[in-house]
């Protein structure tokens, strides 16, 4: 299974890749705080991702997690989702998508296995479920909604350059 922060849902969903994903890694796992970021606040503010999100959610694809009882103070200050999707992945022992700096770090150290959104789009180039040419527009796409830096983007550009040859 796979478990998935706030951020590369909304992104993979803005995107048009969160079907893609789906069906590599069969579904996705969120603990409550990202349903209520993504899904709960995205419709206040009438945005299309938090229906598409909650679509999935009503089949089954995504799946709402409840957390057994852990202890926050062992963890430093982190915004809720992140909280939870360390501690659900912890738990689990399962595969991490998270984008956040600090909750990378913290999964590093925790030893839980994780990548971002970025490493998501090129693993759907290698699985050729998508082409470069797309890979290249969602790369294009992805930066200018994100913070991410011009020279992290590049990286990713010419990682797909380097696969296609």
């Amino acid at each position: 299974m796979v478990i998935s922060n706030s951020s590369p849902l909304i992104h993979l969903t803005r995107l048009g890749k969160i079907k893609y994903f789906i069906n590599v890694v069969g579904n996705i796992n969120i603990p409550k705080a990202v349903f209520e970021k993504v899904v709960t606040e995205g419709k206040k503010y009438n945005y299309s991702e938090a229906y598409t999100i909650e679509s999935f959610i009503k089949e089954g694809k995504i799946k709402i997690i409840n957390l057994e009882p852990f202890d926050e103070t062992l963890y430093p200050p982190l915004g809720r989702g992140e909280l939870e999707v360390l501690e659900l992945a912890r738990q689990s022992n399962d595969f991490l998508i998270i984008d956040e700096k600090k909750g990378r770090n913290l999964a590093q150290i925790l030893q839980i296995e994780h990548q971002t959104t970025l490493t998501t789009i090129f693993e759907l180039l290698i699985a050729d479920i998508i082409d470069y040419p797309e890979y290249k527009s969602n790369l294009k796409r992805y930066s200018e909604n994100s913070w991410i830096s011009a020279d992290v983007i590049q990286e990713y550009i010419e990682k797909g350059e380097n696969y296609r040859r």
